[in-house]
């Protein structure tokens, strides 16, 4: 009970230096960004404040699946934690993330993370990313969806 208390304590800490919305779950009908992001997307920061990734990807295994979805994928990177989360899909150039968070995410270190890949409506290449409690994003590695 008190490592829960701590990991909870730790992550209030965490979203109190947070300047900037935290990213929500995939996209839902009633989930509406900021005036720019059109309905159903989500809006996110890539990198840190100074343009630079925020964490890194190096690697993505496997990075095919099926539309179904439930493919459990290992992301090796760099400055991951146990409140990062896993999203497939797209960013706009002005912020706007559009696709569906992984489920299942669990840190097994600061540089590995396995997740379990959420299901997709048609075959696809969309990208992969890790981000923070708030809002920042890591690098993009492809992941395929296949029929």
């Amino acid at each position: 009970m008190a490592l829960a208390h701590r990991r909870i304590a730790l992550l209030l800490a965490a979203l109190s230096l947070c300047t900037l919305p935290l990213v929500q779950s995939a996209p839902r009908a009633e989930a509406a960004g900021p005036p720019h992001c059109a309905p159903g997307t989500l809006p996110v920061r890539p990198g840190s404040p100074n343009g630079a990734a925020q964490g890194q990807l190096v690697a993505l295994q496997p990075d095919t699946g099926p539309r179904a979805g439930g493919t459990q994928v290992t992301l090796v990177g760099a400055n991951l934690t146990p409140y990062t989360r896993v999203l497939f899909g797209t960013v706009t150039p002005d912020g706007c993330f559009t696709g569906r968070e992984a489920t299942d995410v669990v840190a097994l270190s600061d540089t590995t993370l396995i997740a379990v890949a959420p299901e997709w409506p048609a075959a696809a290449t969309v990208s992969v990313y890790a981000a923070t409690p708030c809002g920042r994003l890591t690098n993009a590695l492809p992941f395929t969806y296949l029929d």
